[in-house]
């Protein structure tokens, strides 16, 4: 694996032959050379720059129309909503959601002189896929709030659509005293309208843009109390964000959280999300959890948890992207029941440092987790609780299992304070670069988790904690476990990092540094500083649309030289089902000898430099390398041709697909395939 990845999602290239440009509008990456991305300017009808298909929903952009003042967006032939339209410099966008997986048609039709102008319309076509509702949050209930389980919207659902600009104006009518219906205002007190239970009508609350903290919060956050009419809180788009404040569920049934940025939140008012007590049937997935700002203790340089789960039970945390975080996910208070049951899957725990989760007493299922250079430790154990770990993948997560005061647990001097420790069942995963792990097989006393030999081996009592004693309560061999499909720990990686986080993996793109961010738990600094510069780069919402004619340039930068280390070692495998890359690492009882390539201490190593030149296979605009803006400029240059020119010295260079066939939107799609690293080289053929 290279020590620097352009970490893009492959979904987007499988989804749509043209790229999305707001996943490109706003790309942090502290790199040193420039390239130039643009987008189309005003044109005489609606022209479909991208289209493309998530969980539940689709999205279209398109060029702003002259004399248009706004644009009726259909899907399927019905309306959606305005306020799910946007501009942008240089673009317009919409996204339809609450859509069955499958395949959907959006129409576009521009308003002029207060009238539809068909004759300027335009279609795309794209597909929609399901969100994964597996787990516990799916056992004896739904967790899917305000939608049905098959993604559409419940027919009698109450929509509130909040800006930055409306966040303390938007109005609702609820029942919140039992007497009728109310109007109340502000995001906060219409959640609040919920807490007394005398609403039935389920609440989706529909976050757009860039939010900072509404006038009326609970304790510094939003928070949803006693909401059991079911509830869905999500973004739209992908640049949906709480910046500066968390959201707080308590005593709640039926909760939703999906699609939402949370960054800079403040420490002292607590966790970026966090289920505090009493809840059932909650489903955390497709967040992006970013810093939040320094608290005052000393492991919160980085913010307060990110996603923190205490005394709730039927939770699901899944396809979240944590970026960087010191604490992601403490599980658990010591009040705890081991019948509180929670999964965690398809989690993202990129340069995170610790917490993956962190669980007391409670019955935790983990499953298909990408752990990517963890400082600290993966998951780790205290105080009874019982954790399947299963086909996960750790790459150069330092120790991916600790139980308390034992095994590993001990190399680090202690890390849980000195609490009781608990039992891991591990199964299927694949370990490469740890510094150490130690299964049962080899260790019975100082162990770092019980090596399962198959996913349905019941553990016996005589595996016990070395401290309190307790043994595995084996739930996910009970009646209470659910029907899954866990995919193979080795697609892991690819798996999750195309459908993490949120819509299009976030408009915000960072680009860690392997050889230096794997170890680090220390803030990085400019992670930090284009955090608190963030801005969602939104014009209007769902209305006071112009037409644009002043082309949207973004500036951003690209590696001009490479460090590629490679290192053949050996893997061995305990107990034929654990995979480990480590040359420290002994067998619990059978081995197999594979060859691998990792990020550690290299034998040998190649650098490349790339200096600026023409004739350069993808770089059509003849900057000298290949990036986004060669296949923006394609795609531009095919929709308008007169404004957007590839020169003549560079259109060898942009015929990257079945070359000599002359420029089509072949072979911008080649481009974002090289830089997904789906192909090697270019050209394609």
């Amino acid at each position: 694996m290279k020590s620097r990845i352009f970490k893009l999602r492959t979904a987007t290239v499988a989804a749509a032959v043209m790229f999305t440009l707001s996943s490109f509008a706003f790309a942090y990456v502290p790199f040193t050379d420039t390239a130039v991305i643009t987008a189309s300017a005003a044109e005489s009808s609606v022209k479909v720059l991208s289209s493309s298909g998530f969980g539940e929903g689709i999205c279209a952009t398109w060029t702003s129309v002259s004399g248009a003042s706004g644009y009726n967006v259909y899907v399927d032939g019905n309306r959606i909503d305005d306020m799910l339209i946007r501009q942008y410099k240089g673009y317009m966008r919409a996204d339809a959601v609450g859509l069955k997986a499958g395949s959907h048609t959006m129409k576009i039709v521009p308003v002029i002189d207060g009238k539809e102008d068909s004759s300027k319309a335009a279609e795309t076509k794209t597909n929609a896929y399901s969100h994964d509702r597996s787990g516990f949050g799916f056992v004896n209930g739904s967790s899917s709030g305000a939608y049905n389980d098959d993604g559409t919207l419940k027919s009698d659902a109450v929509v509130v659509y909040v800006t930055n600009e409306n966040k303390d104006t938007v109005t609702a009518s609820i029942d919140a005293t039992g007497k009728g219906a109310e109007e109340l205002t502000g995001v906060q007190n219409i959640i609040l309208g919920y807490k007394k239970g005398k609403e039935k009508r389920p609440l989706n609350i529909r976050f757009i843009g860039n939010i900072t903290d509404p006038s009326v919060l609970t304790k510094g956050d939003i928070m949803v109390d006693s909401v059991t009419a079911g509830c869905t809180i999500e973004g739209i788009g992908s640049d949906a964000t709480f910046n500066g404040f968390g959201l707080v569920m308590k005593n709640c049934s039926n909760v939703e959280v999906r699609n939402l940025g949370f960054m800079n939140c403040n420490s002292n008012e607590g966790d970026d999300c966090g289920l505090q007590q009493k809840n059932n049937h909650i489903w955390v997935h497709n967040c992006d959890f970013f810093y939040g700002d320094a608290g005052s203790d000393s492991d919160q340089a980085k913010g307060d948890g990110a996603l923190d789960t205490k005394t709730s039970t039927f939770v699901t945390h899944s396809y979240n992207h944590f970026w960087d975080n010191g604490k992601c996910n403490l599980q658990g208070m010591k009040s705890e029941s081991t019948e509180n049951y929670i999964t965690y899957h398809h989690n993202w725990y990129d340069h995170s440092d610790s917490r993956h989760p962190r669980i007391r007493t409670c019955s935790v299922h983990c499953y298909n987790n990408y752990f990517d250079g963890n400082a600290k430790y993966g998951v780790g154990v205290t105080m009874g609780a019982s954790c399947f770990v299963e086909n996960n993948y750790f790459r150069n997560c330092k120790y991916p299992m600790l139980i308390s005061m034992q095994g590993s647990d001990e190399i680090t001097g202690g890390t849980f304070s000195g609490e009781d420790g608990g039992i891991i069942k591990s199964y299927g995963n694949i370990m490469q670069g740890q510094k150490a792990f130690t299964p049962y097989q080899q260790n019975s006393t100082d162990f770092d988790a019980y090596e399962a030999s198959s996913k349905n081996e019941k553990i016996s009592d005589n595996v016990k904690a070395k401290s309190g004693g307790t043994t595995y309560n084996n739930f996910d061999t009970s009646d209470i476990m659910y029907k899954y499909t866990p995919d193979k720990a080795e697609d892991v990686p690819e798996l999750v990092m195309a459908k993490a986080g949120r819509v299009e993996g976030g408009d915000f793109k960072w680009q860690f540094n392997n050889d230096v961010d794997d170890a680090a738990s220390d803030v990085n600094k400019e992670l930090k500083a284009a955090l608190v510069s963030y801005n969602d780069g939104i014009i209007a919402v769902g209305s006071g649309f112009k037409a644009d004619d002043t082309p949207f340039v973004t500036t951003t930068t690209v590696a001009l030289t490479t460090t590629t280390t490679t290192t053949t070692t050996t893997a061995t495998t305990t107990a034929s089902t654990t995979k480990t890359v480590n040359e420290t690492s002994t067998t619990a009882s059978s081995t197999t000898t594979v060859e691998t390539t990792t990020t550690n201490p290299a034998t040998t190593t190649t650098v490349t430099t790339e200096s600026a030149q023409q004739g350069m296979a993808g770089d059509s605009n003849g900057d000298g390398a290949v990036d986004m803006s060669d296949a923006v400029l394609i795609m531009q240059s095919l929709a308008n041709p007169d404004k957007y020119v590839i020169a003549a010295e560079n259109m060898l260079n942009a015929d990257v697909d079945n070359r000599g066939n002359g420029i089509t939107s072949s072979d911008a799609l080649a481009i974002q395939k090289y830089l997904l690293g789906l192909i090697k080289s270019l050209p394609e053929s």
